[in-house]
């Protein structure tokens, strides 16, 4: 039985610029920095059209300071064919199927971890602890262990194939 797909708030489309179907985005304040870092034109963001969560494909991407992007939607080329989506809010897919029900079947994989503040670190996941309502995973580095609340903002991807798991470490960890 699969995860039931959770689209968030990502922006608003504020208005269109320029004359080959560019768009001004205006991120939500409560959207995680790694998720706008993670924009790019590989992975669809989404658009409620009908009630339906429609994905559209970037084409081109440039962040404009700490809230905003200048993007393109693959197919709305022109500055006509944008501006049906001037107004709208653009959605992000979070805890898609990548994201595990349970943090146990982690244990042993090796992780590759990056800070908000861009600091790269790697190990190993040690442990896994079912506290009631804030599971954690245990993470061993060479020089120590921590404890990360087990979260899908933590989690970038997961891979069984390689046993191995990208995280993003917030502030202060």
């Amino acid at each position: 039985m699969g995860n039931k797909e959770r689209f968030l708030p990502l922006a608003t489309v504020r208005k269109t610029f320029g004359k080959g179907g560019e768009l001004i985005l205006k991120f939500c304040p409560e959207v995680p920095q790694h998720i706008i870092d993670q924009l790019n034109t590989k992975e669809p963001v989404f658009i409620q059209v009908d009630g339906i969560s429609v994905p559209f494909y970037l084409i081109f991407v440039k962040l404009r300071g700490n809230d905003q992007a200048l993007i393109r939607f693959e197919n709305y080329l022109s500055e006509n064919l944008a501006a049906e989506w001037v107004g709208k809010t653009v959605l992000y897919k979070a805890g898609g199927e990548e994201f595990p029900s349970g943090g146990s079947r982690l244990v042993g994989y090796t992780f590759k971890a990056k800070s908000s503040g861009g600091k790269k670190c790697k190990g190993t996941i040690s442990g896994f602890f079912d506290y009631p309502g804030n599971p954690c995973l245990e993470l061993e580095f060479s020089d120590g262990r921590i404890l990360l609340p087990f979260h899908e903002d933590f989690i970038n991807k997961i891979d069984d194939r390689r046993r191995s798991i990208d995280l993003f470490l917030p502030e202060g960890i």
